[in-house]
């Protein structure tokens, strides 16, 4: 028997399963949930190191756009400052002086928008006759 066949493979599946669980639980990963509901939109966002007055949240060109941003605090291991942005699009018939946010009291940030259902109408286009200048010889 060989010395391939007598040992364990050095990445097998419980390796691969903590790169995974590591990953997933990334330390500064900023996590949000979007849902499109039929007469709203709502984002929420993970924003736990951030106060409401660190946070702005405005529409731009159609985007809702979020931005967290602290100076350098001192924490358990030493200073950190820390700064987000991130950017969605706001779906047809949220209007963008419509969309509120709150902060809650374990840091989830959410963001909401209601949906006007968008009208549908037909349009009549006219349509117009061009002339001809060419004369004709009988």
């Amino acid at each position: 028997m060989s010395l391939w066949q007598t040992t364990k493979p050095i990445f097998g599946d419980e390796v691969v399963l903590r790169s995974i669980d590591w990953l997933e639980n990334f330390p500064w990963r900023n996590e949000s949930t979007i849902k499109k509901e039929k007469d709203k939109y709502r984002i929420s966002l993970q924003a736990k190191d951030f106060s409401p007055q660190q946070i702005t949240v405005k529409t731009v060109d159609g985007f809702i756009i979020v931005e967290g941003k602290h100076e350098e605090k001192r924490d358990e291991d030493g200073y950190i400052s820390r700064h987000f942005v991130r950017r969605y699009a706001l779906p047809e018939g949220c209007p963008p002086e419509s969309v509120e946010s709150s902060l809650s009291s374990d840091g989830i940030l959410t963001i909401t928008a209601p949906r006007k259902p968008v009208a549908r109408r037909g349009t009549v286009i006219p349509v117009s006759h061009e002339v001809s200048n060419v004369i004709s010889k009988l």
